[in-house]
């Protein structure tokens, strides 16, 4: 099975796994289907009997944000040992070449695969609740056996546009569904018209309406207000019977529940707002002497389970055991239950008669003090045969926590109320987020609790875009994100942001849809071109620019709430020295972002100053005509803010004849006969990094190596002496690593060979004249006890 397609990523987050192509019905119709899964893996599904699944999972892709490319798989249901193989491969078409991604996947057991009747379907399987293949899917073709017969081909270029449906070679007849059609057409934009003012002319015989189409992020910045604390957006995720958040203002006296037909919580005498330490809540109330509280529980289907739930931070150690929440229940023999805290962490529940004269000690537990600290309890209430299973889970919010089970003879019941009467022992609890389940074994309040502390910075922007209901793609690895402190109460937008800030990544809007695209720090490193510009190319005027709008030598960055650190470039032409010493003096700045620990600080801080101390000009406007140079439009449509675009052939006044540069903006003027497209770039200078062990950019460079020994403009040898740094790579030794190429004097060789004296190595700065060597022209080096070089010139 092999399938063409250009997605927006071949990445997709964790949560976001896309089905491709298959025929996968419900039980007992499961036939095989191929999807693309977070990390930019393949996973090949099929049953042999139409129930069960077995599964194979491929290496990571390693294919770039849209670009295009086929992906295919191959199943040998008896590899001729007692085994299955399943083999990956990606290529630039349906048609190959195949490269194969890692190795065979080989399996224990033959196999087959059921004949369903479940139809052929690429894209959105509806027996699968995935997403479907989104962007453009180009064909498909399905074989009966590995390189056997063509069961199934479909090139939907040939297509005609506005069908909705087409015959493939075989004579199948695809139909289109949902949203999807035929067209040769690429977007470049997709917006939205937010006004539509009335014009005409004095005469009446004109009249039009100027519009102008702006993408998503327009309409989610307009009059939206703060999101909810992540435990108050969580926890109705969970179907809860009842739910009170109690984050309510400084003079409330009753607590709203956001669960439909549950009543108010009354809480009179509580100082509300008081405690705003935990981080996935809005501030809560703290208890004082003579306060109460009390809810009433709606009804609910009888269950023989429950699960009741609350946040809590005590700031000192109570003197004496202590009820902190009271039931009213249905169970037998007791119909309250009393929930009560004491010294040095301990937790009864009691069980009460109806009339309050019996008591019994349900279940004791707790294990040293845990003043000063926000926990969750949790109390679950089993029914098992005649016993009632009670247990109760106190967790330190961020922290593991510890279980304490006990069991009494008796029946559960439904519980119909909350209350709570306290006294100055628990003076300063603060207490919140109560939430009745009937059911146990819920774990909303789980992550939602630390305002999901330590998140990575594309697992939030994914998350947050699912519970809003935004379309949003990842471009690189969400794994390979900052971790995020964390999540407070804000818009949506200024949440992505803070994402995209602590991380140092890129959010932008789709271009062919009405969505959001993150681009992470990591995907822009050590890119290749995405676009090359020869000099002739370009049109006039190119004009790079050398100022200080983007310069920044002195940089302190701070964790929300945490510490801080400062970078500061004492060296360079940019550094912080005045001008008579060779710097620029201060550009100082200052940035607050929202990261888990102090320790990512510093770093960020340094990041920022290597960024600001670029010693590279910008390159505000480069303009291609597309219409004189066709040769470049399909190019140009991949482009996505962030990609790389390399000028080649650069005059010797703009400096190095070849220089990088990342897309931050791309703007296209189509006019009836012309159409221009204006890049506004930056360099891409500091985002080429270091890879240990990486055959490329695993590689130091030197610190100092110049010529031994002067040469003549013919001469074969360059005797090279190392002044500082380690020795270059021997050939002798690394005979893989060679060629490469190298920077002598100006010109760009082709070092070959590499012998002499351990210690030597070769740099930019180099003594003596060098003339242009003729291409293809070898240069052998000899002689000495310094390193001697083979290089072919051109």
């Amino acid at each position: 099975m092999r399938i063409e397609l250009t997605p927006e990523t071949w990445s997709p987050t964790t949560g976001a796994d896309t089905e491709l192509i298959g025929r996968w019905g419900l039980i007992p119709g499961r036939g095989w289907v191929l999807a693309l899964l977070a990390g930019g893996r393949l996973q090949f599904s099929w049953s042999a009997d139409g129930t069960t699944s077995n599964n194979t999972s491929s290496a990571a892709l390693g294919l770039a944000p849209g670009e295009r490319a086929a992906v295919r798989v191959t199943l040998d249901v008896d590899n001729g040992a007692s085994g299955r193989t399943t083999t990956f491969y990606t290529g630039p078409s349906l048609a190959g070449p195949w490269t194969m991604v890692g190795t065979p996947v080989v399996q224990a057991g033959v196999t087959t695969s059921f004949a369903t009747s479940s139809p052929l379907v690429i894209g959105d399987l509806s027996s699968i609740v995935w997403n479907g293949v989104a962007e453009r899917v180009h064909g498909a073709e399905i074989r009966a056996g590995i390189g056997g017969t063509v069961a199934a081909r479909v090139d939907w270029s040939t297509a005609a546009v506005g069908a909705t449906s087409h015959t493939d070679i075989t004579g199948r007849v695809w139909t289109l569904e949902g949203a999807s059609e035929f067209t040769t057409m690429v977007p470049l934009f997709m917006g939205e018209v937010a006004s539509w003012p009335s014009r005409w002319a004095p005469s009446g015989q004109d009249a039009w309406v100027p519009v102008e189409g702006a993408g998503i992020l327009r309409r989610m910045q307009q009059g939206r207000k703060a999101l909810n604390s992540t435990l108050r957006r969580r926890i109705p995720s969970g179907a809860p019977v009842a739910y009170w958040p109690m984050e309510e203002g400084d003079s409330a006296t009753q607590a709203y529940s956001p669960v439909s037909g549950c009543p108010p919580l009354t809480a009179p005498g509580l100082d509300w707002a008081a405690a705003d330490t935990l981080p996935g809540s809005s501030p809560l109330p703290t208890l004082k002497a003579g306060a109460t509280l009390k809810a009433s529980v709606p009804a609910y289907p009888a269950s023989t389970s429950w699960q009741l739930e609350f946040v809590y931070f005590r700031a000192a150690e109570p003197t004496l055991l202590m009820p902190i929440v009271e039931l009213a229940t249905g169970m037998s023999p007791w119909p309250r239950m009393s929930v009560r805290m004491g010294p040095s962490g301990g937790v009864t529940v009691m069980g009460i008669s109806a009339d309050g004269e019996s008591t019994s000690a349900l279940l004791t537990g707790g294990s040293g003090p845990i003043a000063g600290q926000w926990n969750r309890f949790r109390l679950s209430v089993t029914q098992d045969g005649p016993l009632v299973q009670i247990s109760v889970l106190i967790i330190p919010i961020g922290g593991a926590g510890a279980v304490w089970n006990q069991s009494f003879s008796g029946t559960v019941g439904p519980v119909r109320a909350i209350s709570g009467s306290y006294t100055s022992v628990l003076e300063g609890t603060a207490i919140g987020h109560i939430t009745f389940f009937n059911r146990t074994g819920v774990g909303v309040m789980d992550f939602a609790d630390h305002g999901y502390n330590r998140e990575r910075a594309a697992a939030r922007v994914s998350r947050l875009a699912a519970e809003e209901g935004v379309s949003l793609a990842v471009l690189g690895t969400a794994a390979d994100t900052a971790l995020m402190g964390p999540q407070r109460p804000q818009t949506l937008v200024e949440l992505l942001h803070e994402c995209a800030e602590a991380d140092g990544g890129i959010l932008m809007e789709m271009p062919g849809a009405l969505g959001l695209v993150y681009r992470t720090r990591a995907s822009l490193y050590n890119q290749e071109p995405t676009l090359v510009l020869p000099y002739g190319s370009i049109a006039p005027a190119l004009e790079p620019v050398e100022d200080d709008q983007a310069v920044r030598n002195d940089v302190t960055a701070s964790r929300r709430g945490g510490g801080s650190g400062r970078a500061v470039v004492e060296t360079g032409p940019l550094s912080v020295l005045p001008s008579e010493q060779g710097g620029v003096g201060i550009y100082d700045e200052s940035v607050e972002l929202n990261l888990a620990d102090d320790s990512q600080a510093q770093p960020m801080a340094s990041w920022l100053a290597h960024l600001g101390t670029v010693d590279e000009a910008r390159y505000p406007s480069i303009k291609i005509n597309l219409h004189k140079h066709p040769e470049l439009i399909p190019a140009v449509l991949r482009l996505r803010i962030g990609d790389l675009v390399r000028l080649t052939g650069l005059p010797l006044w703009v400096g190095d004849p070849t220089t990088d540069l990342h897309v931050m903006q791309i703007q296209h003027e189509p006019r009836p006969r012309a159409w221009t497209v204006t890049l506004v770039c930056t360099p891409a200078s500091p985002y080429r990094i270091g890879v240990v062990g990486d055959q490329v950019y695993g590689r130091v460079d030197t610190s100092g190596s110049q010529l031994a020994a002067g040469v003549a403009a013919d001469a074969t040898v360059l005797p090279i002496a190392v002044t500082a740094g380690q020795p270059w790579v021997s050939s002798l030794a690394h005979p893989t690593d060679f060629p490469f190429g190298a920077v002598v004097g100006g010109e760009v060789v082709t070092v070959t060979d590499i012998v002499g004296a351990a210690g030597d190595r070769f740099d930019r700065s180099v003594t003596g004249g060098w003339g242009t060597a003729t291409s293809g022209q070898t240069w052998t080096c000899s002689g000495g006890a310094a390193s001697q070089f083979s290089v072919q010139g051109g």
